[in-house]
């Protein structure tokens, strides 16, 4: 087993992440958590749910000289507490030995949002969709001069999403997901909107906390090339119709030296609202940059001590949930809406990245 470049395409036609029969305060709830919570180390997925280990206890695939032992033999918590090797946990999952066969490459792509979170492995990876098992290690990795900003996108899912960009002077939690060939395929059929970029030039720690880089510890692994799913149309800009706009950070995702202003997912929901405030679901765009003079002037962030009204209610989030509501429910208003981001956005501005695949559109469906 070694690491390999992704060349996996995604399926002609792409399986929707489709989660059945979810109340309102489920979808709500999922709109307004992403990027979702992760474990503080590296893991294992299987199978839906994450089994710990210590970043430093990682050896990155490149130095397996094609045996499974390191994997197989990680030291892994459960859930519920409990300490044994990983060969033990897939022999109790009921993992076949064909999912991590010797000669089965894995692929490193970087998850930057919620592709590092469980709860949303457990969407894309169901088991009746892959009934011989789901293995994947995702490693904890710090990446230097960049963020995680927010990409002109309102999901089919109802959330602000995330995307990459150059940040000079940045240090960022990231995490790499290391997929087998058919895992690789159903991620991509899930980045809609995205492209598959390679990045070189850059500086990926692999195995590494942020606080134990602040701190000065070493990673297990660095590298100069990373793969990644950025936005097709690159990052959002705040304040609209300002010369002074910028990226936003997602707050939920730790940085060293942040640069950009950065909002939770809920404040960056009540920013659209008030910015897409006179995009209908009539203004889709005829021609490029159309959406653009939709959308309404925001002078300032919302920060939270902005949103505070009388009595510490956030004014600004009130009826924010019939806005994600109406994001969810009428698909050709959110596409509007989205358009009109689109055509506002600012292309990634780090120069030495190449797209390896377009993945749909900005428009795509294809994770419910």
């Amino acid at each position: 087993m070694v690491s390999a470049s992704p060349v996996v395409p995604p399926r002609l036609q792409p399986r929707r992440v489709v989660v059945a029969n979810a109340t309102t305060a489920e979808r709500l709830a999922r709109a307004k958590g992403y990027p979702y919570a992760r474990p503080s180390t590296s893991f294992i997925f299987c199978n839906g749910a994450a089994y710990t280990f210590a970043d430093s206890d990682w050896v990155t695939p490149s130095q397996w000289s094609r045996s499974l032992q390191h994997l197989l033999q990680l030291q892994v918590t459960a859930p519920d507490g409990t300490s044994s090797r990983l060969s033990d946990v897939l022999a109790q999952q009921g993992v076949k030995q064909s999912v991590l066969a010797a000669d089965t490459p894995l692929t490193p792509i970087l998850a930057i949002g919620s592709n590092a979170g469980p709860e949303q492995l457990a969407r894309k990876f169901p088991l009746d969709l892959f009934p011989d098992g789901v293995v994947v290690p995702v490693i904890q990795c710090v990446l230097q001069d960049f963020d995680v900003v927010f990409a002109p996108l309102i999901s089919s899912y109802g959330s602000a999403t995330a995307t990459l960009e150059h940040s000079p002077g940045t240090a960022v939690s990231v995490f790499i997901t290391y997929l087998t060939p058919p895992l690789q395929q159903r991620m991509h059929e899930t980045e809609g909107a995205y492209n598959l970029c390679r990045m070189d030039g850059v500086q990926l720690l692999e195995g590494l906390s942020l606080q134990a880089h602040t701190e000065g510890a070493a990673p297990v692994a660095a590298h100069s090339t990373a793969y990644n799913y950025n936005h097709q149309s690159g990052t959002l800009h705040l304040p609209f119709s300002n010369p002074g706009s910028s990226p936003v950070a997602l707050a939920e995702i730790a940085a060293a030296g942040r640069r950009y202003p950065a909002l939770t997912q809920v404040q960056m929901q009540a920013a659209l609202r008030l910015a897409l405030k006179q995009v209908s679901a009539q203004q889709l765009p005829g021609a490029p940059g159309a959406a653009s003079h939709a959308l309404h002037k925001l002078d300032t962030l919302p920060s939270m001590q902005q949103q505070q009204g009388d009595g510490g209610q956030l004014r600004h989030t009130e009826g924010l949930d019939d806005w994600i509501l109406s994001n969810l429910d009428d698909h050709t208003l959110r596409r509007a809406r989205v358009s009109a981001l689109v055509a506002a956005a600012q292309p990634f501005q780090y120069q030495q990245s190449e797209v390896l695949m377009v993945i749909g559109t900005a428009l795509s469906t294809s994770v419910k």
